[in-house]
């Protein structure tokens, strides 16, 4: 498709798509139908158009400070649904980045993917060096030309669409096109996710029920990465093998913690599909293409503010929350301070311990948004990763709470600072 087509392509479905949302906002009023209808249809339209839309709905469905929750879950059942490429362009792809016949690296090597996502697929192999199994992911082609160019055309649409409705720059539309293209452009960089793995290994060097893939440096480029082949057992099947779920749970939940609270160093994409378990209590992360980065501040921050949210201090929080934001038109702080307290007071008499926490702090970003307040993108980023720690928690150990796993870690980072 050449480049005047693709523009055409892009900007009727952007069209359509904003007459569909800007639709289902008139009638919405609180109507979680409509919403998820929304959220349908942004799915289908991101499906689609492809590898960078696809990406973009995922990862704006972590911004639940900015769109209702209903349509949110919807974007969140958004996957990558494109057909694996041909194995003969694997060969090429991965001769040309190595400079030696496929054969010569590895001594088998599975022409049908594992796995095929929108930016690369998977491939069972044995390495030739070692005579050991790997994951082999290879980088889709012309996948980076691809992704610039829709880069290009959705900031110059997303600017054109703020001077022609001004409203939207309430949501700040081409600095959102901008996040979200910038993380869709850095997963296309494997050398990225081999650093980022580099530093989680480091990370989690003393905590032996922490674990990611080993790489295997000889066989990896920006373009393949060649790592060990992870079996271990899915959580869907853990009932089954000797695990211990509750020390799985606790090793989940400090790790996220740590993640966020120590390292400031978070996997942005933490869902089941990308953790193995194995007996008797080691949890393997897996796809560590997308991080979230906090620096000290915003650590700090956070720290802060789910400190005031753990101990039921919903003015703190409030207060916390508007002075970070990096946009805010609240036309009646007053009025949002209190719906924040109230709901907070609310969690505090039905206890902490017995609730779902990113639940609630998704309810404090609908105020947010009703109060036209748009939460750092880092707190959404932590949010998620909290769900992901908490999810799991839910799903195997019910009698955990996130609350009481996380407040010492939310104690030692503002101790730190003290």
């Amino acid at each position: 498709m050449d480049s005047t087509r693709r523009v055409l392509q892009i900007c009727a479905a952007l069209f359509a798509a904003a007459a569909t949302f800007l639709g289902c906002r008139l009638r919405w009023r609180g109507d979680d139908a409509t919403a998820r209808a929304a959220g349908v249809a942004l799915v289908r339209l991101c499906t689609r158009l492809g590898a960078t839309f696809i990406k973009v709905g995922q990862i704006a469905s972590t911004r639940g400070d900015l769109l209702p929750r209903p349509l949110v879950a919807e974007l969140m059942a958004l996957q990558d649904r494109v057909p694996p490429f041909p194995f003969a362009a694997v060969r090429v792809i991965v001769e040309e980045e190595f400079g030696v016949p496929l054969e010569s690296l590895y001594a088998a090597f599975d022409e049908t993917p594992v796995a095929a996502a929108s930016v690369a697929q998977v491939h069972r192999a044995v390495l030739r060096a070692g005579d050991v199994e790997v994951a082999v992911k290879v980088r889709r082609p012309d996948i980076i030309a691809a992704v610039r160019r829709d880069r290009a055309i959705l900031l110059a649409v997303a600017r054109a669409g703020e001077r022609l409705v001004p409203s939207l720059r309430l949501v700040s539309l081409a600095q959102a096109v901008q996040i979200f293209c910038a993380a869709v452009e850095e997963q296309l960089h494997f050398t990225v996710e081999a650093a980022n793995n580099a530093r989680f290994q480091a990370n989690f060097a003393a905590d032996p029920d922490i674990a990611f893939p080993r790489l295997y440096p000889a066989a990896c480029s920006d373009a393949v990465l060649t790592m060990e082949f992870v079996q271990g057992v899915r959580e869907v099947d853990i009932d089954a093998h000797a695990i211990d779920v509750r020390r799985v749970v606790t090793a989940g939940m400090r790790c996220v913690c740590r993640m966020i609270f120590s390292h400031g160093f978070v996997h942005a994409d933490l869902h089941a599909g990308n953790l193995r378990f194995f007996a008797p209590h080691r949890v393997v992360l897996l796809d560590l293409g997308l991080v979230g980065r906090l620096d000290d501040e915003d650590r700090l921050r956070t720290a802060a503010t789910l400190f005031a949210f753990a101990s039921g201090d919903g003015r703190t929080m409030a207060r916390l929350f508007y002075e970070h934001a990096p946009y805010r038109a609240t036309p009646d702080y007053d009025a949002y301070e209190a719906e924040v307290v109230a709901l907070v007071d609310s969690l505090v008499r039905r206890g902490l311990g017995n609730l779902q926490v990113t639940l609630e702090i998704g309810r404090i970003f609908d105020i947010l948004r009703r109060h036209r307040i748009h939460a750092s993108s880092h707190m959404t980023m932590v949010n998620l990763a909290l769900m992901a720690a908490e999810g799991l928690g839910k799903r195997l150990a019910p009698d955990l709470s996130l609350a009481d796993e996380a407040l010492p870690y939310l104690a030692e980072a503002l101790a730190g600072a003290a």
